[in-house]
């Protein structure tokens, strides 16, 4: 996947710089993830329960950046480069000792992401497919305090987008649904076993863009 992925960013970003004609801006979205609620716990195979941890949503999916657009007949090609930032939130209750409460964490992610999108235009009209990698840049761990617990962020992970846009003059909007392959808590271990997350932190978001 890394190495397609790779490939197609080339290819696509010198057709775009090798057209005088490429449109150029910056952009800024904002979005929501789809994830749903999920519980898993904390403890070794075997043994006793220590933590109930709930995955209670993500806060608003932001992000700015710089594109470049470029239209050929009824085809069009777009590629981004985005900083990104969010947050997940999770309810932990423990069961170490007697009496205690729940606690509410958060865990931050930053990322730059480089996104292709590709597909067919007609008038002002947009439809368009493409892979994006999100290249991670900054965390912040919100389950370091329970025993055992580790995490193994990988540098990159990928989505797949799907998204339709209006241009009108220097400006565009689209409206994107973005399919991610990793699940929420793939990173999170507690000893040698996984979190047990499964969803995934699917996103749907608005995007405007100004070209220059």
């Amino acid at each position: 996947m890394k190495k397609i992925f790779l490939a197609l960013a080339v290819i696509f970003s010198f057709s775009l710089v090798s057209n005088a004609q490429v449109a150029l801006g910056v952009k800024t979205s904002v979005g929501v993830s789809l994830a749903p609620n999920e519980t898993t716990y904390s403890g070794q195979v075997f043994d006793y329960i220590n933590h109930e941890v709930t995955y209670k949503g993500s806060n608003i999916v932001k992000s700015i950046g710089v594109f470049g657009q470029q239209k050929f007949g009824y085809l069009f090609g777009r590629a981004e480069l985005s900083y990104t930032t969010f947050t997940q939130e999770y309810d932990v209750r423990s069961f170490v000792q007697f009496g205690q409460g729940t606690q509410n964490v958060f865990e931050r992610y930053d990322f730059i992401d480089f996104q292709l999108l590709a597909g067919l235009t007609h008038e002002n009209l947009r439809f368009g497919v493409g892979p994006v990698a999100h290249i991670l840049v900054g965390y912040s761990p919100a389950l370091d305090f329970i025993s055992g617990y580790s995490d193994n962020n990988r540098a990159i992970t990928y989505g797949f987008t799907t998204s339709v846009g209006v241009d009108a003059g220097m400006f565009s909007i689209d409206v994107r649904y973005e399919n991610n392959f990793r699940t929420i808590g793939q990173h999170i271990s507690y000893g040698d076993r996984n979190s047990g997350f499964e969803s995934k932190p699917h996103v749907v978001n608005i995007t405007l863009g100004v070209s220059f």
